[in-house]
């Protein structure tokens, strides 16, 4: 694997693992993959684990593939589980990491699960999996489709892809 060298790159697709508890106290973690040209949201998994499982079940949800793309991602474990990159091959990707402890070679990536995080899993506490699941899947349809994005020019992913003859993204389903 190598390093990112974003300046280079026209197509990268970022991905990274986060925790959000549930009003019972309860984790699930959730992965996400991200392209950044379109700022659109490809897949999304949720698991109460953090294996490798749990990246695959998120590339499975890819929604189309970008040809050629750079996959990039922290060193976790999970992403460097043999699983994982095999399925990353089998679907065309380049594949590349962060400098270990070096979060800001995954800038996208990290800003994407702040953004996450206050929009969704901190806006209310939520007492199931699937109250928490039917929020999520909303909001990222509302993200692809709605959401403008001022380094978009203040348009949203699928404005943005329909301008510039790229695919929108099909709707995510998390539940």
């Amino acid at each position: 694997m190598r390093a990112l060298e974003p300046e280079s790159l026209a197509e990268v697709v970022f991905s990274d693992i986060f925790e959000v508890k549930l009003a019972d106290k309860t984790k699930v973690r959730g992965c996400f993959t991200w392209w950044k040209r379109t700022r659109h949201i490809l897949g999304l998994a949720f698991e109460y684990h953090m294996r490798a499982e749990l990246v695959t079940n998120a590339l499975q949800t890819l929604s189309f593939a970008v040809p050629s793309a750079i996959f990039h991602s922290d060193q976790g474990k999970q992403f460097g589980a043999e699983s994982t990159r095999t399925l990353l091959l089998e679907k065309g990707f380049q594949l590349s990491m962060s400098r270990a402890g070096t979060p800001t070679d995954n800038g996208f990536a990290e800003r994407f699960v702040g953004l996450f995080k206050l929009a969704v899993a901190e806006r209310c506490s939520y007492q199931t999996l699937g109250e928490f699941l039917r929020a999520a899947q909303d909001w990222v349809q509302f993200y692809n489709a709605i959401r403008p994005h001022e380094s978009l020019a203040y348009r949203s992913p699928d404005q943005f892809a329909l301008e510039h003859g790229l695919p929108a993204a099909p709707s995510i389903t998390l539940f």
